[in-house]
């Protein structure tokens, strides 16, 4: 008994040398592994380790394309006959054909060297006038009530352009009995509109204000019009306004350098078109291509619906 214990005591002292070996051998890995952050920690070998989880295909964020500026697009894809005029009007028809204003003759064909009729030119004066002025309501022509009564004996309120051409009578713009002229009976709206006719309708609205007194002298010594007497007094003031309206007067932009008016001549599709590509003065127009390239307006804001569910009442 005495010899067992004394083998039993030595076995017991050398395992515990290993056992405290073994764990001083832990110990020092462990410092090892935190010496190192790269490493990371060990995981714990009790606990189970969750697999990653698989990646789920999402939806790419749908791309927002941010809406064009509007602009004009010159080309004759449009009208199929704007070869047999320059590059300059075939420009303003094609800005006033995207605005809306002016419109085919026939199928694909503008005609702008046919005679425009009275009756044409006053709907593409009354629509290029609230067109360019559309966010300017003390600047737009209000149309006639179709109850109206008519003040030209042949526009009765169901002739197409009826709203149109009353309207502009009632602001004054075309001689009627409003305007003190007791021989404007009749319109004549499929009559050819002459020279005198645009520049009477026309330069009003430029001018926007009174036109200025002016006498057969003046006009000969502003626009040195040979046939000047031709031309009616009714139309000198609008004749002097217009020339003070430089560059962008109407005559000046229609045919150039001129040293006679010719009254009486009729206007066609393409000089009326390059008449209503500006209106104003200019200081302040507008062009057919400024309207195409202004920003769009805001949409204005819609008041919500009142309903019994979600009255304040």
């Amino acid at each position: 008994m005495a010899q067992k214990s004394s083998s039993f005591f030595p076995c017991l002292i050398i395992g515990l040398g290993v056992l405290l070996g073994a764990c001083s051998g832990n110990q020092a890995l462990q410092d090892r592994f935190a010496a190192n952050p790269s490493l990371g920690s060990s995981p714990n070998p009790t606990s189970p380790v969750s697999p990653a989880p698989t990646p789920q295909p999402t939806e790419a964020e749908p791309t927002t394309t941010p809406a064009p500026t509007p602009t004009a697009t010159f080309s004759t894809g449009t009208f199929s006959d704007l070869d047999k005029v320059g590059d300059r009007q075939r420009a303003e028809i094609e800005d006033l054909s995207q605005l809306g204003i002016v419109q085919a003759k026939t199928g694909q064909e503008f005609a702008p060297q046919s005679n425009i009729s009275r009756g044409k030119f006053a709907r593409w004066l009354f629509q290029a006038n609230n067109i360019f002025f559309a966010n300017q309501p003390s600047k737009q022509i209000r149309p006639a009530s179709g109850n109206a009564t008519p003040l030209f004996t042949d526009v009765p309120p169901n002739h197409s352009d009826f709203a149109q051409i009353q309207g502009l009578a009632d602001a004054g713009l075309i001689p009627s009995s409003l305007t003190n002229d007791p021989s404007a009976t009749q319109f004549r709206p499929g009559a050819p509109l002459t020279r005198e006719d645009l520049i009477r309708w026309k330069v009003p609205l430029d001018h926007r204000r009174a036109l200025p007194n002016a006498s057969l002298e003046n006009i000969k010594e502003t626009w040195g019009f040979q046939d000047a007497a031709k031309i009616s007094p009714n139309i000198w003031p609008a004749l002097a306004a217009d020339f003070q309206n430089g560059d962008q007067s109407n005559l000046k932009r229609m045919f150039g350098y001129i040293t006679i008016f010719q009254p009486q001549r009729p206007v066609t599709r393409g000089e009326a078109a390059s008449a209503l590509w500006f209106l104003g003065a200019q200081t302040d127009g507008l062009s057919a291509k400024d309207v195409i390239n202004a920003p769009a307006a805001p949409s204005p804001e819609v008041e919500p619906t009142v309903t019994p569910e979600n009255s304040p009442n």
